[in-house]
């Protein structure tokens, strides 16, 4: 006859670690249990859209005003933009939104080039970009060009690329079709992208 033992058995109801251990192993990770496992295949980032400012309610200007934008300083960013807003209405007589909405246009670039390592050598490779990168190259060139340009203040030198942009002059429109000279000149490696 086996003997029995005195001493207690282990039981989940009387140990709190054997029964926290007991519990853990009895649980296993299923799609429907845990959340991580169930959101992963669900979630997907969300397309950010740009806000509209609030005089021109346009996500173009906004665009602009977030790029002009130093040190944190939003209200002084907009102030430059409708300054040159201002300024473009009194010379040309034109709603200034279409002015900016042509100057960019003009600016935007079809193709850009890029640099790629192959076998030891570095060959710039021409590649199409979508429009919303093409907006933000555009608008990165149309306010280096505007600060590069000789002036008394911000608002009065962006006014005057913004109007050179439009009519298809100044250095931001120069830029662009260095970037196209260059991305002809090298269609040649376009199958190295």
């Amino acid at each position: 006859m086996p003997r029995q033992s005195t001493a207690k058995k282990k039981t989940a109801k009387s140990d709190p670690i054997y029964h926290n251990r007991l519990v853990n192993t009895a649980k296993k990770k299923t799609a429907k249990s845990d959340p991580i496992y169930h959101n992963r295949s669900v979630n997907i980032a969300k397309k950010k859209t740009a806000k509209s400012d609030p005089i021109y309610h346009n996500r173009l200007v906004n665009m602009l005003v977030n790029r002009i934008l130093k040190h944190g300083k939003k209200s002084l960013a907009y102030r430059i933009l409708y300054r040159a807003m201002k300024k473009i209405q009194q010379r040309t007589e034109k709603n200034p939104l279409v002015v900016l909405r042509q100057a960019i246009r003009g600016v935007t670039p079809k193709v850009t080039v890029k640099a790629r390592r192959r076998s030891g050598s570095t060959y710039q490779v021409p590649i199409k970009i979508k429009s919303t990168k093409g907006k933000v190259l555009a608008i990165r060139w149309l306010l280096g060009a505007s600060r590069k340009r000789p002036g008394r203040n911000m608002d009065f030198k962006l006014s005057y690329e913004l109007m050179d942009a439009a009519r298809k002059r100044g250095n931001a429109i120069r830029k662009k079709e260095d970037t196209h000279r260059m991305a002809e000149a090298n269609r040649a490696f376009a199958h190295y992208r």
